[in-house]
């Protein structure tokens, strides 16, 4: 019993140590499990590319966004398919719709926000086209809709698809046309991004940013901590080391809110005030940085991306007199 009680006390520590490693071992299972759930939700494509791009056969007409998609189906055949070819070699999709009126140099070009599909774009189309003559290109981003790619960047890879876009426009209308971008979340944040690079065409006139978000960790911090609480933290440098490896994207990058200062381009950004997924305060960040010609319309009581919806009146007086003040900084420049 003796040398039995020796041996017992003699092992302890060992048992312990153990114990103490299959603890770690077990706590890094759960964190990786937990990082690589919140990395395939964040930035796997929401849903497969679809063999063919089929009209739904039901659609909720109870909100503007409902209405638009509505109108948009109603009139598809007004609208080409048309593609063009990523920096990475992605094929990316879109609808476009010339202008009845040949002439016209003004393109707007609409991005949507993810998991979402290019005809919730729909109402900013036909609001756009009442407000002024023009051709109408709705992108489909990457890793939706009919586009390619298997992963969504929020905002930093799909800003440089939207140079490809803007060519693809001044091959359709001319190299003097006129570009306006209206972007939805992740849209809005692409364009904004776009617009702070040196290359960006001097064609675009002007950026409609409807509840944009700051940066892509901000973004996926905020929904992350509401899921993981105060896990968050460790599961956004797994997501960081993640996004760099897997898809080559520097999350850093995708921050327009420091650089916001380099738009050259009016911008007109729309906020709720019970936005819980693109925040007030990210706006907010970014607008104070801006310092071209500027306008910030926040919507008591809208939730996210239901601006249009909540304050139907504000918002298009706002897009329709935005669309005017670009129209006579235009003429100021000589460019009309």
């Amino acid at each position: 019993m003796y040398l039995l009680k020796i041996d017992l006390e003699s092992l302890l520590p060992v048992f312990i140590s153990v114990g103490v490693v299959i603890l770690l071992a077990l706590l890094f299972l759960g964190y990786v499990y937990l990082s690589t759930k919140m990395f395939k939700k964040a930035f796997l494509r929401p849903k497969p590319l679809p063999a063919v791009d089929r009209s739904p056969l039901n659609i909720d007409q109870s909100t503007i966004n409902g209405k638009g998609r509505n109108w948009f189906y109603a009139n598809r055949i007004e609208f080409m398919n048309v593609r063009v070819e990523a920096f990475d070699k992605v094929k990316l999709a879109g609808y476009y719709r010339p202008s009845f009126d040949k002439t016209t140099k003004n393109v707007v070009i609409l991005l949507h926000g993810r998991d979402e599909h290019p005809s919730e774009m729909g109402s900013y189309a036909k609001l756009l086209m009442k407000v002024f003559q023009c051709h109408v290109l709705i992108a489909h981003q990457r890793a939706h809709g009919m586009s390619e790619g298997k992963y969504c960047t929020y905002g930093l890879f799909e800003s440089v698809d939207l140079l490809s876009w803007i060519d693809f426009v001044k091959r359709q209308v001319g190299p003097d046309c006129r570009i306006y971008i209206l972007g939805r979340c992740m849209g809005s944040t692409a364009a904004l991004l776009a617009a702070q690079q040196n290359d960006m065409p001097s064609n675009v006139a002007g950026i409609i940013a409807d509840c944009p978000y700051d940066s892509a960790e901000n973004a996926l911090y905020h929904y992350g901590k509401r899921k993981f609480g105060v896990l968050i933290a460790p599961i956004m440098l797994w997501l960081r080391l993640c996004a760099k490896k897997t898809i080559g994207m520097d999350m850093s990058l995708c921050d327009c809110a420091p650089r916001a200062g380099r738009i050259k381009v009016p911008v007109l950004i729309f906020q709720g005030t019970e936005d819980i997924i693109a925040i007030p305060e990210f706006s907010r960040r970014i607008y104070d940085n801006i310092r071209s010609p500027k306008r910030m319309i926040t919507i008591p009581g809208a939730r996210h991306l239901m601006c249009y919806d909540t304050a139907t009146e504000l918002y298009e007086k706002e897009v329709t007199k935005f669309i005017e003040q670009c129209v006579i900084l235009l003429a100021k420049q000589g460019r009309l």
